[in-house]
């Protein structure tokens, strides 16, 4: 697992892969608001799986082995969820912001390919 400026970078990533992808979408100067919503979404959306290892990074509240188990929890839970999403967002839905929200889950679904995938160097990488 790795550490936060990875998960910083994936969705810093994720946000120009959507920008571009979707360049209909957020092309324009009135579509400024799109586009911070859009690095809003992919920054927290790359970050928010690892809800329970920020509580023992920031407050040291409780110790690292006993958020784990719940953290391993959060994954199995987001995934399946996150991919649901994703068709539903894709397939049923039809909303305004559609490449906003898109973009958003793929970043959750990077965060947990990440996550099995990248060893654990430290807090920051």
């Amino acid at each position: 697992m790795p550490g936060i400026l990875v998960h910083l970078i994936a969705g810093s990533a994720m946000f120009f892969i959507g920008r571009y992808y979707f360049k209909n979408y957020f092309d324009g100067n009135h579509k400024k608001k799109e586009r911070l919503l859009l690095a809003a979404v992919c920054l927290s959306f790359s970050l928010i799986p690892d809800f329970f290892l920020g509580i023992y990074y920031t407050t040291h509240i409780l110790p690292y082995d006993f958020l784990v188990p719940y953290h391993t929890f959060t994954h199995l839970i987001f995934s399946p969820i996150a991919i649901a999403v994703l068709l539903i967002l894709k397939y049923v839905v039809d909303i305004n912001r559609e490449p906003v929200w898109i973009m958003g889950f793929w970043c959750v679904l990077l965060h947990i390919v990440m996550d099995l995938f990248i060893p654990e160097i430290g807090w920051f990488i």
